[in-house]
């Protein structure tokens, strides 16, 4: 069946062709011969036919178009992200939703595959984060700019890319392409439980003082977020442990080099190098940013703005990036990492608060005398997540010396 698209050109043909006898038999200023006459009426007829069939396509392909739409606000985008974050170079050129496009000209209206592509043109989008890091805020958390993934379950698979080697050159006519290398590796991991306890609480206390609830609440769950930060920079891949960016294979290393702001530097340019820079942030130990603050020029000025703003005090940024301060971080050691680029986390189950009385302790009440909770009118209280996270681009992550 003819597309609206099909539909319209041969519409389009039918007009010319009727339009062009009647400019001949205007220009010679005369009507039309009988042949004439039996052509346009017959081109007209066949025109009003086509008109019907094009309105009555372009209506059926609104009805697809929205079908899709509403199976795309139901499902969700394919891949469940929101795009990637693209060096600004890419950016600038117009950049990167054409994967999304190639995938739905495969597609039919249901969102089933119709079949391969051997090739086409599509248009390139810039595709934009929805949801920035403002420059004036400063960052407090890790997690805010680790993307997350979406999922399922508590195994998932992912690509790390391995090489990356651009070769893109001009190339004369009918001469060979370069070959550009782009090697990916399967990585199979799974989700990993972080929970921890609280003490025995009385339970009466927790009735007479509903503060005293909040408080576990927060505490509970900011111990929890210490512990994943401290897994997603420090983990080791060993037993339960996730395999954290300080432990991937392939990452960069910036030695020390003149002082601190000029390391720093010199780091930024390694990931810069890389096309990786656009979600970088740093994670360092509070004492070492400390250091940057407390900076000073050769008449004891603090440098605060620093060399091109190298230190913002009030949005914590350090050479353009966000600064995250972490106790999980190694004091003398700091992480530039295209956070964006890099990592994503898996969140299957996010912060869990359950209690108990059923808790048994043997020297509950000392000299070796044990009790339930339950006995004793005492609740515990436990706290969990279960989280993943994937590291895709290695090359995305430098490990900063700061010491001479």
């Amino acid at each position: 069946m003819p597309t609206y698209k099909e539909l319209s050109a041969q519409l389009k043909v039918t007009l010319t062709e009727a339009r062009a006898i009647s400019a001949k038999a205007e220009a010679e200023g005369r009507d039309f011969t009988d042949a004439e006459r039996v052509e346009v009426e017959r081109l007209i007829k066949d025109g009003r036919d086509l008109q019907a069939r094009t309105e009555k396509a372009k209506a059926d392909e609104n009805t697809r178009n929205t079908l899709v739409e509403l199976g795309d606000a139901i499902a969700g985008p394919r891949g469940g992200s929101k795009g990637h974050h693209l060096d600004p170079r890419v950016k600038a050129a117009g950049g990167s939703t054409w994967g999304d496009t190639v995938i739905k000209r495969a597609s039919d209206q249901f969102g089933q595959f119709k079949g391969l592509l051997a090739g086409g043109t599509v248009p390139v989008t810039v595709p934009l984060d929805p949801e920035p890091i403002r420059m004036d805020v400063p960052v407090l958390s890790l997690r805010q700019l680790i993307p997350g993934a979406p999922n399922t379950g508590p195994r998932f698979s992912y690509l790390r890319q391995t090489v990356r080697t651009n070769n893109a050159a001009v190339v004369a006519a009918g001469a060979k392409k370069p070959t550009s290398l782009y090697t990916l590796a399967r990585v199979d991991d799974r989700v990993r439980t972080i929970a921890h306890l609280s003490e025995p609480i009385n339970k009466f206390d927790l009735e007479d003082a509903p503060s005293l609830r909040q408080f576990l609440d927060q505490e509970m769950r900011l111990g929890l977020e210490l512990a994943l930060e401290g897994e997603v920079l420090n983990g080791d891949g060993t037993g339960e442990h996730m395999t954290g960016v300080a432990n991937v294979s392939g990452s960069q290393a910036q030695a020390f080099d003149t002082d601190i702001l000029v390391t720093a530097r010199k780091a930024v340019t390694k990931l810069e190098k890389v096309g990786h820079l656009t979600g970088a942030g740093w994670l360092m130990h509070p004492d070492d940013w400390e250091a940057f603050e407390l900076l000073q020029d050769n008449e004891a000025r603090f440098y605060y703005g620093g060399p091109g703003n190298a230190v913002n005090p009030t949005s914590r940024r350090l050479w353009g990036a966000p600064v995250v301060t972490s106790l999980s971080q190694t004091v003398g050691t700091t992480h530039l990492v295209d956070w964006q680029a890099a990592t994503r986390l898996h969140v299957l189950e996010d912060g869990v608060l359950d209690w108990s009385e059923n808790m048994y302790d043997k020297d509950a009440l000392g000299s070796g005398v044990g009790a339930s909770d339950f006995e004793r009118n005492m609740i515990r209280f436990r706290f969990e997540g279960r989280f993943g996270l994937e590291i895709l681009r290695p090359s995305a992550i430098v490990e900063v010396d700061l010491t001479a």
